[in-house]
């Protein structure tokens, strides 16, 4: 009898448990579900499908079917492909791109919820999307050395826009479209290399022409920054030499008025320069300057 107790409990709680999972369903923080209900999708709020996070009732098939599928950021990316410039140079260029669903309903409708289906129509959407891009732009502004010509961020960005605005319909969010790595076919490998050595050399003479350029301009201004400084040099020259000549012009005065002592002071000037140094000459001393060695005190000049 007990065990008949026991098997009963635990037939019981298998029971619940089971009619808890036949009548319910849970969705993770990472995944978005929606629930059909004879084939037909149930809407809520807003017209949307959407499920969001957490344990949900359900009625058992075939009236309630749930279709769960993960809302996280995916990353898809496929082989090199071949595409040609507005030239028509080829170039080999390989894509990612990041998405994620943005309408569970849209996507269970286009792709039955299949994410590898999801991501082979994308494929086929890049490559219709980079083909259209990059057709409008030269080789040079994908593979340069002049990072002036380099248009890479413009392509990603229109190619973006392209991919967003044909998968939105689908029920997917395209985040970025970004150019993975570029390939150029061995058919063109060596005149692409020219091109880029005559590139680098012409900007080589370019900054070599700016470099000789600011030398110019800094060689000018400082030409005229001296300039400037001679003159103001000359100007205060100038003006000390005037202030010189007005105070020499005092002492002149002073001379006239006394002839003998200006005759007495120059010679002995003379007479200085003359014995700076250990000198010998032979002489008349009558000869001025040297009368005064003989006669210091004759004349006026002693007065």
């Amino acid at each position: 009898m007990k065990k008949n107790h026991i098997t009963l409990t635990i037939g019981a709680f298998l029971v619940i448990i089971f009619g808890f999972m036949l009548f319910t369903f849970q969705v993770r923080e990472t995944e978005v579900a929606i629930k059909t209900q004879f084939g037909k999708a149930v809407l809520y709020d807003e017209g949307k499908a959407d499920i969001g996070p957490g344990f949900h009732f359900r009625l058992p098939w075939p009236v309630h079917e749930v279709y769960v599928f993960d809302k996280r950021i995916q990353n898809s990316e496929w082989t090199f492909e071949e595409t040609g410039t507005i030239e028509g140079k080829p170039i080999l260029i390989k894509v990612f791109v990041t998405w994620k669903i943005s309408n569970a309903l849209n996507f269970y409708n286009s792709f039955s919820g299949d994410m590898a289906k999801a991501n082979e129509v994308l494929e086929g959407k890049v490559r219709s999307s980079q083909n259209a891009v990059i057709g409008t732009y030269a080789f040079n502004n994908l593979v340069t050395t002049d990072e002036r010509d380099l248009k890479l961020d413009d392509i990603e960005t229109k190619m973006k826009e392209r991919v967003g605005a044909d998968s939105k319909d689908n029920g997917i969010e395209v985040i970025m479209v970004g150019i993975k790595r570029l390939g150029i076919p061995e058919s063109v490998t060596s005149a692409v290399f020219e091109r880029m050595k005559a590139e680098r050399q012409a900007r080589i003479q370019e900054i070599e022409a700016e470099g000789e350029r600011q030398a110019k301009t800094i060689k000018a201004e400082a030409d005229l920054e001296a300039n400037k400084i001679l003159a103001k040099a000359r100007a205060e020259a100038i003006q000390i030499s005037g202030e010189a000549e007005a105070k020499a012009a005092k002492y002149y005065e002073v001379f006239k008025e006394n002839p003998e002592l200006a005759n007495f002071l120059f010679n002995r000037k003379a007479l200085e320069g003359l014995l700076k140094e250990n000198s010998t000459l032979i002489l008349d001393p009558n000869t001025p300057p040297f009368n005064l060695l003989t006669q210091p005190n004759t004349g006026k000049a002693a007065e």
